[in-house]
């Protein structure tokens, strides 16, 4: 089912032209379909900012065939952005305020630049963890994609990454752990994944952390994980260890 687009976004019209179904709300409104509204914490740094709302914006738009969904990406305002990508947010982004008066079925978080030995030092550490607080008790779903989940584990679960030796880039084959879990039930039990990063979180730490491994790489380590707490990170809280390629 199509996208809806709920502003002017760019990536919305880039979308339509490459033959994804956007819709404005009105055209929403006259179809009886179930809508989602799915929220992007956008923290890309500027040159990927666009790219990576194209990537997942992509993902959604081609992925449920019984549902709309309402795209609304934000970002934090403590991350340093240049004057065009700054004007680029202002114009075109929701605050974290306006999202917490929408609400949202869904939320997704992406990576981001770090400049600090520790996360707790990034100036955005405070707001992501702002964010991921208002997640736990309001949102149904959330995914965390590289930095995100780095965060997320220390901070709720005490399980800090650590520096690898050597930056880990490449495409990695990995395989299912878990064929059961709905996440993974219709992917393959053998499938390759590119890393680029310089940190990781171990599999054991993801064990001690209670969380649900799905998918690792005996090379590149654990890919997706969730939590099985119903009442917290739950089974659909998908929690991937890997940088996404934008």
């Amino acid at each position: 089912m199509p996208l809806v687009a709920p502003s002017n976004l760019l990536t919305f019209e880039r979308l339509k032209k490459e033959g994804l179904t956007v819709l404005t709300p009105e055209e929403a409104r006259r179809q009886e379909i179930r809508e989602l509204h799915i929220g992007l914490l956008n923290m890309m740094p500027d040159a990927a900012l666009e790219a990576t709302e194209r990537q997942f914006f992509r993902l959604i738009g081609e992925s449920n065939q019984i549902a709309q969904f309402y795209m609304h990406p934000f970002s934090l305002k403590e991350i340093q952005r240049g004057p065009k990508a700054a004007q680029y947010v202002a114009s075109y982004y929701e605050t974290f305020e306006q999202i917490k008066e929408g609400g949202l079925d869904a939320l997704i978080i992406t990576g981001a630049n770090v400049t600090q030995p520790d996360l707790s030092l990034e100036p955005f550490w405070e707001p992501l963890i702002e964010v991921i607080d208002w997640a736990l008790e309001n949102v149904t779903s959330t995914l965390c994609s590289c930095l995100a989940t780095h965060a997320v584990l220390q901070f709720r679960y005490g399980q800090k990454r650590r520096p690898l030796p050597a930056k880990r880039w490449g495409v990695f084959t990995h395989r299912v752990t878990d064929r059961g879990h709905p996440l993974v039930i219709d992917v393959n039990t053998l499938f390759d994944v590119p890393h680029s990063r310089f940190n990781q979180i171990d599999r054991e730490q993801f064990d001690a952390a209670g969380l649900h491994v799905l998918v690792e790489s005996r090379e590149a380590g654990v890919h997706l994980a969730v939590s099985a707490d119903p009442s917290g990170w739950s089974s659909s809280r998908a929690i991937p260890n890997t940088t996404p390629s934008a």
